[in-house]
């Protein structure tokens, strides 16, 4: 989502989309139900799966109403989730730590994820949200859809793909929240009957998120 409150002016997009950085996607901890986001070193070897909702959103979608609440989140009022209370058989959700400082997101996001899909076709939605730990809430950053077609059940594809740019401050304390699931009504459903999702992070082809993720203020 794009800040239309902020004042900064850039000659070109280069100019204004900062350095991606990587951070990896890890397994969910022993007893726990959401995974790390991690900068710094690749995590691979694990495997989560989801049950697909053809029909039927989480509490993870792109809008509620597309315009009115593209309106409010310009105008500094987005729409609030509750990502907590999102069965976890139905979607995948990861973490950063809270922020030690306030941050910027500005500038294109990718992500790659290795898919197993137990169909010939299916949608998987990322969204990446803005999570505070303390109140429950989340505010969405951005999302990106990607479709698999004519895909051999049980075959794993590495993707890798764009999420939408952004323009996003992060209150300190607050996480990046990644979040997949199955269905959007802003997208096409491709997954016609309720089935299993994985996604792994294989060796050499670790899953991870880039994210143009800066203090808010430059140094001196």
């Amino acid at each position: 989502m794009h800040n239309l409150l902020s004042d900064m002016h850039h000659d070109s997009w280069d100019a204004y989309a900062l350095p991606q950085e990587r951070y990896y996607l890890s397994s969910t901890d022993e007893g726990g139900r959401d995974g790390k986001i991690i900068s710094g070193r690749p995590l691979p070897g694990w495997t989560r799966s989801i049950e697909t909702t053809p029909g039927f959103d989480t509490e993870a979608f792109v809008a509620e109403k597309l315009v009115q609440t593209g309106l409010r989140e310009r105008l500094g009022n987005p729409w609030i989730y509750k990502t907590d209370v999102i069965a976890r058989q139905h979607a995948l959700v990861w973490n950063t730590e809270p922020l030690e400082s306030a941050k910027r997101v500005q500038g294109e996001l990718e992500i790659r994820l290795t898919v197993t899909p137990q169909a010939t076709s299916c949608l998987i939605v990322a969204y990446l949200f803005d999570y505070d730990p303390v109140a429950g809430d989340a505010a969405i950053i951005t999302n990106a859809p990607y479709t698999l077609e004519n895909t051999p059940p049980g075959q794993p594809r590495t993707v890798t793909f764009p999420m939408q740019p952004a323009h996003y401050v992060l209150r300190r304390g607050h996480q990046l929240q990644l979040i997949i699931d199955t269905h959007d009504t802003f997208f096409a459903d491709a997954n016609a009957d309720e089935t299993l999702v994985e996604i792994s992070s294989p060796e050499g082809c670790e899953s991870y998120i880039a994210v143009p993720l800066h203090d808010l203020s430059p140094p001196d």
